[in-house]
């Protein structure tokens, strides 16, 4: 086996490179059966992915080494990932005949169910590097990791395009049931059924000859009732995830069967409060410091692979409690973990041996299933049992029962075991899926363990070769085989839409391609527009300063307008705001480029404004949570624009507060509109509303981030704080025993004008306190404002000279200090800042009555 090392900063960790071609075919071909290979169902390490590398790499590999110089009739037996990708491979690079079969209605259909499950083309070998990648970069039938179903239509889309390319030589033939292979001159006879025809008589199945066979059958699905009265849904179904507690259990129990990396994900989501397989990914493969930990991961599990060749089990658990534990919970991953897990929890899981993970899964599953564990293990309210027998029985409840009523009770080794929900993934039966071609195969399984020992890692997790990737790449090019799903969509974000706004009496006609509230793909896509707008601002009303706003914050639109009329609105609007630094003025063309009057619609042009807003705010409230979320697990800031270490006590709190925020900026979007327009600008009147609505968007994502999350943190101290939907002020903050406070959360650049650090104290803010998030320090201006020069340089609470303005609180060092040390530490900042206010206060009332 080759291999080529990785540096790191811990050593250098051995990865192997692709097969040679005979070394594929070798570990493909079927003794004594010239011409029959079998594609993955032998192998361990089992994905999508790998299941279509594998099927490159031997058409490859039989193109290379001229197997298919004849032009072979091919039959492919199996119509899941390998087999798929085998027969769309060799029709491609081929003249041949190639025959699909399939017994299920639909190619991929395991695939086609669910909407929860999540395919990712590498993160399967993770912790290596580029592992994360989201792109499977297949020369064909490629995609990208999404839901089970995306990924499904976009490697049939690409086999679609094949199909019609090189037809009738590629032969589609789902619902085709093949029944018998027998060995024939030249070659081989498939018999089979065609499940939509009349049943032929028993010996009298139609038969076709082929020169050569690739099986690709899988490994069969899962039993409906793998343990005796128990159903269990399928794992590649919706129904089985398990779904968010709804039933109020106040310690809901999981009994979950199985080792395999279905058993382990199903394990995580058990223990999970709402699962999602995507961000349970990204927060352990992102977590602050978890790189560090990747080469103790790849050491343990070279440990376990040595172990397995020689015939030995290998105890995951001891070596994660001893190398890796402490280092866990020293960076805050337990803890994150602890943050997603069900309330009042309780799991078990069985397994067949006394050691609770396998070789064979990846390192990821067991990670995640070891840090549930151990989240488990650290909360009283939760608990985590492992279990191991080679049989489990359903049984009658006990009577009288040891335990509150349970839907299961279950027989494991002689224990009595209660669940309310129980989770069996052992997986499918392999056996009876290849059983027909048993005759064939005899041999085939000791065989190809010995090459899978011989080559170890290379194919553990198979590399598809440069020469095969350029074969594929020039055969679909000659082809003429159109790109990938995935890039169609990037190709289709660079064209742009065009769409046109005009007056027509007291309303707006809206006409284009799209509705007005997808002009958020301007954003969210970095899809490119052409905005035509025969008219003025002044006639489209509020609609001018929604569209403004999306232009504004968008890199690829531009306005078709009159300059004369739009110019100078523009730039007061961007370039020359007086409210925010940075923002980019859209292009202006006149004339109108055509294109955009189908559909249209006749709206009031209040409506319209709000229907974009809405949907801009709704795509921003969607990345602040995205961005928010991993914050407040983990400390989590890519690019740093929250740029603060917050305590995980104070985030714990943070998050429960998060989760009311969100909750109320989802059900009233006018409260999100109010919110983020004012802490984006100071100025807080109707009269500079589109002003200050059209600096609201992805140029100032940054400080929006910011100032919420500091905001957040602050009203998670200094209870009770929330966000409030009309002015003076975007937050309200309810006193025991007093009135209510108003407050303005403020990361804006600018006052009229002028820098907010230098200007800061001496505006006329219309709230009782006020939290700036501005890009320098308030202690900075305090040589410039007098009233800043009479509070201490330490004191993060500024007021007016005279006591009577808001208390102003601003993000110094101590503010940095105090959320890095705990929510104990805010709150008496917070109340250290309130008492100064109120000392300042007195003093100057004292002082106007002795004048």
């Amino acid at each position: 086996m080759k291999l080529r090392l990785r540096g790191s900063q811990s050593g250098p960790i051995a990865l192997a490179e692709p097969l040679l071609p005979q070394d594929v075919i070798t570990g493909a071909a079927v003794r004594e059966r010239p011409n029959l290979f079998v594609i993955g169902c032998y192998d361990r390490r089992i994905t999508f992915y790998s299941q279509q590398v594998r099927a490159l790499s031997l058409v490859h590999a039989l193109k290379e080494l001229g197997y298919l110089n004849s032009n072979p009739r091919i039959a492919v037996i199996g119509g899941g990932a390998a087999g798929v990708t085998a027969a769309a491979a060799a029709a491609l690079v081929t003249s041949s005949n190639v025959w699909l079969f399939e017994t299920a209605g639909e190619f991929l259909s395991l695939q086609s169910t669910t909407e929860r499950r999540r395919l990712d083309p590498h993160i399967y070998d993770w912790p290596e590097l580029d592992t994360t990648d989201p792109i499977a970069d297949l020369p064909i039938l490629d995609w990208e990791s999404g839901s089970c179903v995306s990924v499904r239509d976009d490697v049939l889309t690409g086999f679609e395009h094949i199909w019609l390319r090189v037809a009738p030589r590629l032969q589609k033939r789902p619902r085709h049931s093949v029944t018998g292979l027998e060995v024939a001159a030249g070659g081989y006879d498939v018999r089979y059924i065609n499940l939509d025809a009349p049943a032929p008589e028993p010996g009298q199945e139609p038969t076709e000859r082929f020169d050569m066979v690739l099986l690709a059958v899988g490994f069969g699905r899962e039993p409906d009732e793998p343990v005796q009265n128990i159903q269990s849904a399928s794992y590649w179904s919706d129904a089985g995830v398990p779904v968010a507690e709804y039933q109020g259990r106040p310690t809901p129990r999981f009994f979950v069967s199985g080792a395999g990396d279905g058993g382990l994900i199903d394990f995580v989501a058990a223990g999970s409060r709402n699962f999602d397989h995507a961000g349970m990914i990204a927060m352990i493969v992102n977590h602050p410091g978890i790189d560090d930990l990747s080469t103790v991961l790849a050491a343990i599990d070279i440990e376990a692979r040595t172990a397995d060749a020689a015939g030995a089990r290998y105890d995951f658990m001891a070596a994660y409690d001893a190398q890796l534990f402490a280092r866990l919970n020293a960076i805050g991953l337990v803890a994150a973990v602890a943050r997603q897990l069900r309330p009042g929890v309780q799991l078990i899981l069985q397994t067949q041996h006394a050691e609770m993970f396998e070789v064979s899964t990846s390192t990821l599953n067991r990670l995640a299933a070891y840090l549930t564990i151990k989240a488990c293990d650290a909360d009283a309210q939760r608990s985590f049992r492992h279990l191991h027998c080679d049989a489990v029985a359903r049984i009658d409840p006990p009577d009288p029962a040891p335990e509150p009523a349970a839907r299961f009770w279950l027989n494991c080794a002689g224990e009595t075991v209660a669940a309310d929900s129980v989770i069996v993934r052992r997986g499918p039966s392999r056996a009876a899926a290849r059983g027909l071609f048993d005759p064939h195969l005899a041999g085939f399984d000791d065989a190809h363990k010995e090459w899978l020992a011989r080559h170890g890692d290379a194919t553990l997790i198979p590399k598809l070769s440069s020469r095969a990737r350029t074969l594929f790449l020039e055969a679909s090019r000659d082809a003429g085989i159109p790109l990938a799903p995935r890039w169609q969509r990037h190709a289709a974000q660079q064209l742009p839409i065009s769409i046109q706004v005009r007056r027509n009496t007291d309303r707006l006609r809206w006409s284009g391609a799209i509705a007005a509230e997808d002009l958020v793909c301007a954003w969210s896509d970095d899809q490119a527009f052409e905005i035509i707008l025969p008219d003025g601002p002044d006639q489209l009303g509020a609609a001018a300063g929604a569209i403004l706003r999306v232009a504004c914050h968008s890199r690829v639109s531009r306005l078709h307008a009159t300059p004369a009329l739009w110019t100078q609105h523009v730039r007061a609007l961007s370039l020359d705001s007086l409210h925010a630094e940075g923002m980019t003025m859209p292009t202006i063309i006149g004339g109108n480029p055509g294109g955009a009057a189908q559909n249209p619609v006749e709206v009031a042009p209040d409506i319209l404004a709000r229907r974009i807003h809405r949907a801009l705010d709704a795509w921003l409230l969607d990345q602040l949570n995205a961005h928010l979320q991993p914050f407040i697990t983990s400390n989590a800031d890519p690019s740093r624009p929250v740029g603060l270490m917050v305590a995980n006590d104070l985030r714990a709190a943070m998050a429960a507060t998060w989760v009311d925020w969100q909750a109320s900026f989802a059900d009233d979007p006018g409260l999100l509109n109010h919110f983020l327009r004012l802490m984006i600008c100071a100025v807080d009147d109707s009269e500079n509303r589109d002003a200050a609505q059209v600096l609201v968007g992805p140029t100032k994502w940054k400080e929006i981030i910011r100032g919420t999350a500091v905001s957040l943190a602050i009203a998670t101290a200094w209870q009770t704080t929330s966000p409030k939907g009309a002015g003076p002020g975007n937050l309200m903050r309810v006193r025991d025993g007093d009135s209510p406070w108003s407050g303005h959360g403020c990361a804006a650049d600018l006052i009229n004008g002028n820098d907010m650090a230098l200007c800061a104290a001496s505006y006329m803010w219309q709230t009782q306190f006020v939290i700036l998030i501005v890009k320098g320090t308030i202690e900075v201006a305090r040589s410039a404002e007098r009233a800043f020069a009479q509070i201490d340089s330490d004191q993060p609470s500024l007021s007016e000279t005279d006591g009577a303005g808001p208390v102003i609180m601003s993000i110094n060092r101590d503010f940095s200090k105090a959320v890095a040390a705990g929510l104990d530490a805010l709150r008496e900042l917070l109340a250290a800042v309130e008492a100064r206010h109120f000392e300042v206060l007195e003093e100057a009332i004292e002082k106007g009555g002795v004048a």
